[in-house]
């Protein structure tokens, strides 16, 4: 049996506008503009595409990769994806991925984050789609051997992973590899290679055709019987090949033919007996691991840049090095990068202390690994530094608040701030009043007399005089004082 697991991406991060302080009452984020943009552009052949062939072939499966933040835009935004993706997945034919629902890499500096931010996804999507994901996957297809032990120890069969030929070796891509360390977590790795050939419209894979019936003019198109040949080459070294791509590429490639391509590809290649299309979980029962395999240094989907790879690798050292099992891939290992990494998860602290639902979102929204890529680190300074102010003034605010609940406590009698008793003088013992032991007199004294002993007896039991000099004939003095501190 001969396999294809085609798997999109759908992210898109919250656009973070120039902010100048003082002005946090308008928000940090806006996004409206750049998601309608591309949904008009992205989102909607996308789903056109996935729709049509789902109604046209059962066998057509695949999987999505789709992020909090795009999730969050799309209910704001176009409420109407969320609705259509709702229907694909009742379907049965497409799998969701589980990733950090702020498509955060938080793995790299704060596990407990990155643990929160899992377990809200899997409650979101259970809440609007009924699944809850059975395959992990970091932004970026990120993985080292550490994620991998992360993700069997919470309950994931699989991952998806990016392509590294350094990693593999000799090995092909081709194949279902189990995670060194791990008891039966599955890798599935991208074919980079031939995701490649359709990512950059490859000359290999260009044919030219007209652009209508009725001009003579032509255009050069990407060609799903060219690629199914490299395809069926290819698959000489192993019959699963993993196909990842982000869902910009129906922009990207809009040209090339890239929708007309996806549609021929699925059809020619469910024609032939035995060829098949598979989610991510099916895709990890295809066949026995071939082998384990160890990646001790994180890869991804991204072609590492060579500046930032001749980088030492000790420029990573500024990290938390207590929370830090594994380093994050190099391209996100410069030194301002590091240096918004410990400025954003070293405020995480007061940010939660705040309890403040607003303040918290607007904080995990910058975890997003879109930020630590960018270029534009002062404006995300100014913004750490005004969420720190916020939060320092809810803390203040806080503070009055329990103050001023503690002041109403007081003036209605409910805090006891009588001082306290001197040892040194007497001892009292507030509660229950010990009965006297009957006493047995036998000489012949009168009953006024036994009475007079055993209230004696009892007095001395319930206020002890701790010191010499106080004056043992005057028990009723001693009373005048327990009665007046009770009334206190």
């Amino acid at each position: 049996m001969r396999v294809i697991h085609l798997c999109f991406q759908l992210h898109e991060p919250w656009g973070l506008r120039k902010f100048s302080g003082g002005d946090s009452e308008q928000g940090y984020f806006e996004g409206k503009a750049e998601f309608m943009q591309a949904n008009t552009e992205v989102y909607q052949p996308l789903f056109a595409f996935l729709e049509r062939n789902t109604q046209k072939f059962r066998g057509f499966r695949f999987s999505l990769l789709v992020s909090g933040p795009w999730l969050e835009l799309a209910e704001c935004y176009d409420s109407g994806l969320i609705e259509r993706l709702r229907k694909l997945v009742k379907l049965g034919q497409v799998e969701l991925v589980v990733e950090p629902w702020y498509h955060s890499l938080a793995f790299f500096y704060d596990k407990d984050e990155l643990t929160m931010q899992v377990r809200l996804y899997r409650e979101k999507i259970q809440k609007l789609f009924g699944v809850e994901g059975r395959i992990f996957a970091l932004p970026e297809l990120i993985y080292n051997d550490q994620v991998g032990k992360w993700a069997e120890e919470f309950g994931f069969a699989g991952m998806l992973v990016g392509g590294n030929q350094a990693v593999l070796g000799w090995h092909s891509p081709n194949h279902v590899y189990e995670a060194m360390e791990c008891r039966y977590l599955r890798l599935l790795f991208q074919n980079t290679v031939l995701a490649q050939m359709i990512t950059e419209a490859d000359s290999e894979l260009l044919v030219e055709k007209r652009v209508s019936e009725d001009s003579e003019e032509k255009k050069l198109v990407l060609s799903a019987q060219k690629f199914q040949k490299c395809l069926e080459l290819d698959m000489l070294r192993g019959s699963v090949v993993n196909l990842y791509f982000d869902a910009a590429i129906f922009e990207q490639q809009r040209e090339k033919g890239i929708i007309g391509f996806f549609d021929e590809l699925v059809a020619s290649w469910l024609k032939t007996p035995g060829n098949h299309f598979v989610g991510a979980a099916q895709a990890c029962v295809v066949e026995t691991p071939s082998m384990a395999l160890a990646v001790k240094e994180s890869v991804s989907w991204r072609e590492e840049p060579e500046d930032v790879a001749k980088k030492a690798p000790e420029v990573t050292g500024i990290m938390l090095q207590t929370e830090v099992e594994a380093l994050p891939p190099r391209w996100l290992s410069s030194a301002e990068q590091v240096e918004q990494a410990k400025s954003l998860y070293s405020l995480k602290r007061e940010i939660l202390a705040t309890e403040d639902e607003l303040t918290i979102e607007d904080w995990r929204r910058l975890t997003a690994v879109d930020y630590m890529e960018g270029t534009d680190f002062a404006n995300i300074q100014a913004v750490l530094a005004d969420l720190k102010a916020r939060a320092e003034k809810v803390k203040k605010a806080q503070a009055v608040e329990i103050s001023r609940a503690y002041t109403k406590r007081h003036d209605r009698g409910n805090i006891d701030v009588r001082p306290a008793v001197d040892n040194t003088v007497v001892q009292v013992n507030f509660g229950v009043r010990p009965v006297a032991k009957p006493i047995t007199v036998e000489t012949g004294k009168s009953s006024v007399q036994e009475a007079e002993v055993a209230e004696a007896e009892v007095e001395e039991a319930v206020v002890p005089v701790q010191t010499k000099s106080a004056p043992a004939e005057k028990p009723r003095g001693i009373r005048k004082v327990i009665r007046r501190l009770v009334i206190e």
